[in-house]
């Protein structure tokens, strides 16, 4: 019996005591994973099931088990949890957390290479993992784009999959269990030291997470071959060009980390999984954190905007066409007023939202530079498309296509005028009812290819330029000013309390993920009603500088 012949209802008759399995997840050469709820703790899990062939063989089911146990050990938050092992009559299962998400190699698959800021949090994410199993002691050994799971309501990126992982310091191995000489992982993401059997470190991880990061930025392996040995073989001998050759928009501070992480020779790549991490940290190629309700403040002026400029276009024209028709001032001037009542009451609207964003600590100048990394995360969107060569075929056969319709309507129209309509009168014609249809057709075509020629998803869209001149520009300076100027005097105290909260929140945040260093620092919140608002800002500084001392 192998894993493809293992059903859901052999699974279930076998697991189904403890865990209600549902459907298939995905299926590798390490055996198959389930979408499963545990029935005790009532929560969805993730169950891989080894092949039995794997299962059966003492001195391999002993390695798995033993190395399971180490990863089950562990908790952070950029690495999978392993809940608990599974054996029943020859089956081997293990039980870990259900990421809601997909992997780096299907996310590459459904949408094509990284963008600058998705490749940056990846190196982040994996390399907080990393210098947490480091410390403890374990390689991973496996690290590939299908064992990066990316949680898809956070973007956070998460490390699976230990069950080939190592003891680095032990040198003396039990009988069967994973010994120096032994290749064990996927050829194409390798380290050299891995793939000619040598004795590994932490750095033999940094070197497939390279790979891992390459494969991200370009959707293609770094080093591929027609069979195992061959690609081991190129793993050992073969410079990896640099990553700048192949994507002229990244950061050189980025393509430069990633080719370090490439060295052959162990000692030239980063000294551990922490050196990463501060390199990026240092170069500051992370997304900048964008809090929630400025994001959606963003989608309600970008409506907003358009509604403003777009109100004060059709009101002029509307006072000029009513100027026209219209004998009496009065006529004139209350059409215009009720049409500019309903504009200044979406106005009022959005200044409202910017009052309440005022009202929890966001000033002027927050608002404005949370719209502007908005702006720019949508600009690193359309450079990740402009690199995918599929996108960009695509684009232009949109392209001619839809020229060639434009094209082909106005031969139609002009078709119409010249053979399907006869003057009855002095300029009055009488058209067929073929040439109805025909017209109609054509201006449709004309209007939806128009429409599909200038919304390219490869450049600014016409809105995202309004939004640019009016938020980012004086008009949106006048608005937010306006709105918040009775509510900072109020607050502003607290903003700076926050602030400082956050960049506590911040630096303790970072320095556990990295070194689990424990911060002993005097409560903040102790008798707070007793403070004034100066005595807890300076608590708040003495805090932040301790941590920032550890």
């Amino acid at each position: 019996m192998t894993t493809a012949n293992i059903s859901i209802e052999s699974l279930r008759t076998v697991l189904g005591a403890r865990y209600d399995v549902e459907r298939e997840l995905g299926r590798g050469g390490m055996g198959a994973v389930y979408l499963a709820r545990d029935r005790e703790l009532d929560r969805p899990v993730a169950l891989k099931v080894l092949p039995p062939e794997f299962a059966l063989v003492p001195d391999l089911r002993e390695r798995f088990l033993r190395e399971t146990r180490t990863a089950a050990s562990f908790s952070h938050p950029n690495i999978v949890p392993v809940f608990s092992i599974e054996e029943h009559d020859g089956l081997l299962a293990f039980a870990m957390g259900f990421v809601e998400g997909e992997s780096v190699s299907e996310r590459v698959t459904r949408s094509g290479p990284f963008g600058v800021r998705e490749i940056v949090k990846l190196l982040q994410d994996i390399g907080y993992a990393l210098a947490y199993a480091h410390g403890r002691g374990v390689v991973h050994r496996d690290i590939k784009p299908d064992n990066v799971m990316l949680e898809r309501a956070t973007g956070r990126a998460l490390l699976m999959d230990f069950g080939i992982s190592r003891t680095i310091s032990t040198k003396a191995f039990a009988p069967g269990l994973t010994r120096i000489g032994e290749v064990v992982g996927t050829p194409e993401f390798m380290s050299p030291e891995q793939a000619a059997g040598d004795e590994l470190s932490g750095r033999s991880d940094l070197y497939s997470l390279g790979l891992v990061a390459w494969f991200a930025a370009t959707g293609e392996f770094a080093i591929s071959g027609d069979s195992t040995q061959k690609i081991i073989v190129r793993q050992i001998t073969e410079t990896i060009p640099p990553l700048g050759q192949r994507r002229t928009d990244l950061p050189v501070p980025l393509a430069d980390t990633i080719d370090r992480c490439l060295r052959k020779d162990p000692d030239e790549r980063f000294a551990n999984a922490e050196e990463l991490v501060e390199t990026l940290d240092a170069a500051q190629l992370a997304a900048p954190e964008i809090p929630l309700p400025i994001r959606m403040f963003a989608e309600e002026a970008s409506a907003a905007g358009l509604v403003l400029i777009g109100g004060a276009l059709i009101g002029v024209l509307l006072y000029q066409w009513l100027s026209a028709v219209m004998r009496w001032d009065l006529e004139i001037i209350l059409p215009v007023v009720l049409f500019g009542a309903v504009v200044w009451g979406r106005l009022s609207q959005t200044a409202q939202m910017v009052r309440r964003l005022a009202q929890r600590g966001f000033s002027g100048a927050d608002i404005r530079r949370g719209m502007v990394d908005i702006v720019a995360e949508r600009a690193d969107d359309r450079a990740q498309l402009r690199q995918d060569p599929s996108v960009v075929r695509r684009r232009r056969r949109q392209i001619v296509s839809c020229v060639g319709l434009i094209a082909l309507s106005l031969a139609a129209y002009y078709y119409v005028i010249a053979f399907q309509r006869v003057e009855f009168r002095p300029n009055l014609y009488s058209v067929s009812r073929l040439g109805v249809y025909m017209l109609y057709a054509a201006y449709g075509t004309i209007g939806v290819s128009f429409v599909s020629l200038m919304s390219s998803p490869l450049r600014r869209p016409v809105g995202e330029w309004l939004f640019c001149w009016f938020w980012l520009g004086v008009p949106g300076r006048a608005v937010l000013w306006f709105a918040s100027r009775n509510v900072l005097t109020a607050v502003g105290g607290a903003r700076i309390a926050s602030r400082g909260a956050a960049a506590a929140s911040r630096s303790a945040t970072g320095r556990a993920r990295l070194g689990d260093v424990a911060v002993n620092a005097e409560p903040f919140f102790v008798a707070s009603q007793d403070l004034s608002m100066a005595d807890r800002v300076r608590r708040l500084e003495h805090r932040v500088e301790a941590l920032e001392n550890q």
